[in-house]
């Protein structure tokens, strides 16, 4: 490997080491302990979440009323219909929710169920960015969708145990929109 190669390899390492330490948790700039982070409570999130208002299924188990079967929560169905959204949009915010339910109620020590899951959210938050009006738009919805329906502890510790389970996988880039035939 010639010198110029490697001179550049290891800047780009070390500009990868500073950028993954960057807002971790040392100590302030000055020395100082950093002020923590306040947490919040779910109300709290769901306070900044558009349309919370609306009654969302707080039990304790993580999959919640289905009446319907379609694989998302009859609550966040109707609060997915009162955003407004165009049918797009509408449609692409269901596709997504019915990933995040996938993902709370996938078998963690089922490989292809994990991969299956994966592939599903991936394709949704692709289809949630291609139908939304801009790309904040987009980001919000995706942040919407995911405080609705990982609204309680259940839901949330959930989705970290699949997060954990798929942390560090590969999964195919979104087809096309992402969206799904039915959208």
């Amino acid at each position: 490997m010639n010198m110029k190669k490697l001179s550049m390899m290891g800047a780009l390492l070390t500009l990868g080491l500073l950028a993954g330490c960057g807002g971790g948790g040392g100590g302030g700039s000055d020395g100082s302990t950093p002020t923590p982070v306040p947490t919040k409570t779910t109300t709290e999130v769901m306070a900044g979440v558009s349309g919370s208002t609306l009654a969302l299924d707080r039990g304790s188990a993580a999959a919640g009323a289905d009446a319907n079967a379609d694989g998302v929560r009859d609550d966040v169905a109707t609060w997915i219909g009162s955003q407004g959204y165009t049918s797009a949009m509408s449609a692409a915010a269901t596709q997504l929710a019915r990933a995040y339910q996938g993902a709370i109620t996938v078998s963690t020590s089922d490989a292809d169920a994990l991969r299956t899951a994966r592939t599903a959210a991936s394709d949704a938050v692709e289809c949630v960015m291609q139908s939304a009006a801009s790309i904040d738009a987009g980001y919000k919805a995706v942040a919407d969708v995911r405080r609705v329906t990982l609204n309680t502890d259940a839901r949330a510790s959930a989705y970290l145990a699949y997060a954990a389970a798929v942390n560090d996988t590969v999964v195919r880039a979104p087809e096309g929109t992402g969206c799904a035939s039915s959208n």
